[in-house]
Order: C-alpha cells, then structure tokens, then sequence
C-alpha cells in the first residue's frame, strides 16, 4: 500500500473521528465539522450540493452461480 503524509493523517483523522463517535451519524456529523473548521481556517466556504431523495432502485442478479 502506498503511504504518504497525506494519507497517514487521513487515517488517522479517521481513526480519531470513529473512536469518538458511537454512530455512524455522530461520525458524520464530527467529519463536517472538522471540515468547516479547516475550511474556516483556510479561509474559504464549503458548499453543498442539494441532491434530490432518489430510493435506490434493486438490482436483479442474472448471473448463475
């Protein structure tokens, strides 16, 4: 696997992030705000994209097994 800088912050963001949340809403909810938080240190915006609520539609399996 390759390893950066970069990546091994990411991880351990990450792995900072899933010990402190006991879901995976809370998870997402301490990931934007560590988010706005660098972007607010940076100095720029984070702007969402508004998605319209599709339901995913099921898949049919015609592969034999």
């Amino acid at each position: 696997m390759i390893q950066s800088e970069l990546l091994k912050e990411k991880y351990r963001i990450q792995k900072l992030l899933s010990e402190e949340s006991a879901s995976i809403h809370e998870y997402l909810q301490h990931s934007q705000l560590a988010a706005k938080a660098i972007a607010d240190s940076y100095g720029f915006p984070l702007r969402y994209v508004e998605m319209p609520n599709k339901r995913m539609k099921p898949t049919t399996n015609n592969h034999a097994i």
